[in-house]
């Protein structure tokens, strides 16, 4: 048997509450992931160190967080100097592929990704960021590209394209399908696909204020993650069908969650859970059916699945949990998560920087000024609605999480500076303020030039 081949279905704003196998109160349906769930790996503990796109697919790629890699806001471009897991598996002979959207290259967003700023990835098929779902367009080209526009759902699309590469490997390969939905806007998903989502039948979280328009966007969102579903079941069914499934590792996870009205806010940056819980279902050659204890984070997703491979894992902070999958065993206790830099969404709804930790049991965050923020006791609270930060009784907790805290920002090596003073430190003043201008306009928050 030749080495295990790698594909990862990625979505985009996909919060793990809602998979069918999570159980919990969700009506979302994805009977194909839920059987990729069945037999293999089901990772409850699924995080985004950060949450938000571009910081968050850095750490997936290269195992490091948001001030090791640099990316710590969109736009900002990966550093082709790093090791990735797309370099990584080049050099050991796969044949590399990415399909959908990327993220990574800075601007401006609309653009083919030339191979300099997708370190490793041979094929391309995709955009750097584009949120249109249906009649879009993509780019393909080695060292030169052409726009190809489409016709029809951008899942199906890409999933179409995904079908006809790997109807063309005859070597370990490694390929990403990079969906853009259930990213919003919500209405962007045909009318065709929201009939299995009837709007009288819509519940509300305990967490989320209850309206229509809620229901209508919860419906919305669902069904686009049952959109997604479809896709992942046709590339499961194209793996069988090629003969390749059995010798295949099948990654299935999310960038960062989507409040959704959850809490009042909305998108992402927030240490809620709805933001920083992602789906993690990894299937495939050397990991048996298991739903292990503890947390697995996108950062420790390219050493894990390196180590699965036999490989040397990459990344300075996330870490190779392949051993404790192959025995079912509990992943890492606690993950470090944080908002490096705010902006853009979590900037408008006075999200600031912070920086916590999630383990089974509880998620703790703190503000950049020193303020504990946010305490809760995931198991007795899972809806994260009694803030123990504002318990006076709990003062013991919030002191024990505050210091734990403390220890995981110093073996990261993450000073904590607010994001201004960190974009300088890192020689991002420049792309900061080109990003900024470009997409924030008359609302730019521009800093001083570097001297």
């Amino acid at each position: 048997m030749t080495a295990p081949n790698v594909v990862v279905l990625l979505a985009d704003q996909w919060r793990g509450q809602d998979q069918g196998w999570f159980g919990g109160t969700t009506q979302v349906r994805t009977p194909n992931l839920d059987r990729l769930a069945a037999g293999g790996a089901a990772i409850a503990g699924g995080r985004a160190s950060s949450p938000v796109c571009g910081p968050s697919r850095a750490s997936l790629l290269t195992g490091r967080l948001p001030h090791q890699h640099g990316v710590v806001a969109n736009d900002l471009p990966l550093s082709p100097r790093l090791d990735t897991l797309g370099t990584a598996l080049s050099g050991a002979g796969y044949r590399t592929g990415w399909i959908g959207k990327w993220h990574l290259a800075g601007l401006p967003r609309d653009k083919w990704v030339p191979p300099a700023a997708r370190p490793g990835i041979e094929h391309w098929a995709g955009v750097d960021c584009s949120h249109e779902h249906v009649d879009g367009h993509y780019y393909v080209g080695a060292e030169s590209p052409t726009r190809i526009d489409f016709t029809g759902y951008e899942p199906e699309v890409q999933t179409d394209l995904a079908l006809e590469f790997l109807g063309e490997q005859n070597a370990p390969f490694f390929l990403t399908v990079s969906y853009n939905p259930p990213h919003d806007p919500y209405d962007s998903v045909p009318v065709r696909l929201r009939t299995g989502y009837p709007i009288d039948r819509m519940t509300v979280p305990p967490n989320t204020p209850d309206s229509d328009g809620q229901r209508e966007v919860q419906r919305l969102y669902w069904s686009a993650i049952t959109a997604v579903d479809t896709q992942i079941g046709r590339i499961v069914a194209a793996l069988d069908r090629l003969g390749l499934r059995r010798n295949t590792i099948i990654v299935v996870t999310s960038d960062h969650g989507d409040m959704l009205g959850a809490h009042g806010l909305r998108a992402k940056q927030s240490p809620y859970a709805e933001a920083v819980r992602v789906p993690m279902v990894i299937n495939g050659p050397g990991v048996p059916a298991s739903r292990p204890t503890g947390v697995l984070g996108l950062v420790d997703l390219a050493p894990t699945l390196l180590g699965l491979l036999g490989l040397p894992p990459i990344g300075v902070y996330g870490r190779d949990l392949s051993d404790r999958l192959r025995r079912g065993g509990s992943l890492r206790p606690e993950l470090l998560i944080g908002n490096w830099v705010s902006f853009d969404n979590g900037y408008d709804q006075g999200i600031g920087e912070w920086r916590g930790f999630v383990t089974d049991e509880l998620t703790y965050a703190r503000t950049v000024d020193g303020r504990p923020w946010v305490l809760f006791d995931d198991r007795t609270d899972p809806w994260q609605l009694d803030n123990l930060v504002a318990d006076p009784a709990s003062a013991g907790r919030v002191a024990e999480a505050d210091a734990r805290l403390a220890a995981l920002l110093a073996e990261s090596g993450d000073a904590f500076p607010p994001g201004d003073r960190l974009l300088t430190e890192l020689g991002l003043v420049d792309d900061w303020n080109a990003r900024e201008s470009a997409l924030r306009g008359d609302r730019a928050r521009l800093l001083p030039a570097a001297r």
